[in-house]
Order: C-alpha cells, then structure tokens, then sequence
C-alpha cells in the first residue's frame, strides 16, 4: 500500500499543531500531522501513537481537506431526553417482560432490539438510544448484562441434533 499523502503544512499550521499537543482531545491528532510532516510513514507512526492505521490516515486526510479545523474535537450536542415516570415504568415493565410474550421469536432483549421495539412497534417513544435505556434500568436498580446463546445437549438426547444446532448458531 503506497503512503499517505500530508499537503505542505504553514508555519502558522506548524505552530497551531504545537500548541495543540497539549490537548487532551485533539492532542493525538496534532501529534499524527507533525510525525507525518516530520516524514514518518503511517506504519512508524501507528508504532508511536498505538493508533490503528486507519484512524491515522482519516486524520491525515481531515487535515489535507479541512486543515485545523478538521482535527479539533468537536462537542457533541446530543441532548439525552427526559422521560416521565410513567413512559419509564412501562420501559421497565417490557424490559422485564419475555419478548415472546409480544410474539417475538426470542426469549432475552438486547438493549439495541428493545430501543426499536419501544420505538417501531410500541410507538411507546419517538426517540431512544440503547444507553438510554440501559441508565432507565439503573435508575431503577435492574443491571443489564450481555445475553448470550447458551446450547446445551443435556436436552438433546441425539450428538448429531446438537451439532447441526450449533452450527445454525454460528452462521
């Protein structure tokens, strides 16, 4: 794979860059330039900064197109939404119901599929992310952890059912 190619960087940039790698956010980034600038290639650098290639060369080409401005972090302005007492009680009580008893085809929620449950087939909300209702479960003392698929062959009293059960698993 051939280099990644840096624009020739202004003093004025040079200077910036500097002064950014005091930067908690953006400081890595600033770093990435000036390694690049310095003549490192993106392998040596991935070998300073312990960053992966692929972010490396993202910055590299944020900066080519944007200069500065195309590498300092930007605040997210995602405002979580409040929910009533109510809206999260009943998010609670579907959390701790079994989606088959919505006629769903699985027995444990994931954060991801009950946000669009809530959202796409209860209409119970417009809007709500995963972490949204991981922290409504908190808040009322329910932990949430990762489902997994657990096969057991104690109930499946032919070897070759729970081989072609698991191997409908893993595809």
């Amino acid at each position: 794979m051939r280099d990644t190619f840096l624009r020739m960087l202004t003093d004025v940039e040079k200077n910036q860059l500097h002064l950014m790698l005091e930067d908690k956010e953006s400081g890595y980034r600033a770093k990435i330039i000036l390694l690049k600038d310095e003549g490192y290639t993106v392998p040596q650098i991935r070998k300073i900064t312990n960053h992966h290639d692929l972010n490396i060369r993202k910055w590299i080409h944020r900066f080519n197109e944007k200069g500065i401005e195309g590498i300092i972090s930007k605040k997210h302005n995602h405002k979580q939404h409040k929910f009533d007492n109510d809206i999260e009680k009943q998010i609670v009580d579907t959390a701790s119901a079994n989606p088959r008893s919505f006629d769903l085809g699985f027995s444990t929620w994931s954060l991801r599929i009950l946000a669009g449950f809530l959202m796409y087939d209860l209409k119970m909300v417009d809007k709500i992310s995963h972490s949204e209702i991981r922290n409504i479960l908190l808040k009322h003392k329910i932990k949430w952890r990762k489902s997994k698929t657990v096969l057991s062959n104690k109930r499946i009293n032919d070897p070759a059912d729970y081989t072609l059960k698991k191997s409908t698993l893993n595809n």
